[in-house]
């Protein structure tokens, strides 16, 4: 089985003072590289089922991460190797 993003609606995200933090423990590295793409600004794609959820392609690879804007904090949900 393969999936295949649709990739409509674009979103560009630049969220400087924001806490971001990684749901599994396994992506804690993964977080610095997302910190500075944020504080940078980067495409983003939302999610079309889940609101404040966004696909965000990185350097090295995709991350899927959930904006919370009333806490100021982006979670990092999973991650993908390019």
């Amino acid at each position: 089985m393969s999936a295949t993003a649709i990739q409509m609606d674009t979103t560009w995200l630049r969220l400087r003072n924001y806490e971001v933090s990684a749901l599994n423990g396994r992506l804690t590295g993964r977080v610095p590289e997302l910190k500075r793409a944020l504080e940078s600004g980067l495409a983003a794609y939302a999610d079309a089922n889940r609101p404040s959820f966004y696909d965000v392609e990185l350097p090295t690879g995709w991350a899927y991460v959930h904006v919370r804007e009333d806490k100021q904090t982006v979670y990092l949900i999973a991650y993908s190797r390019i």
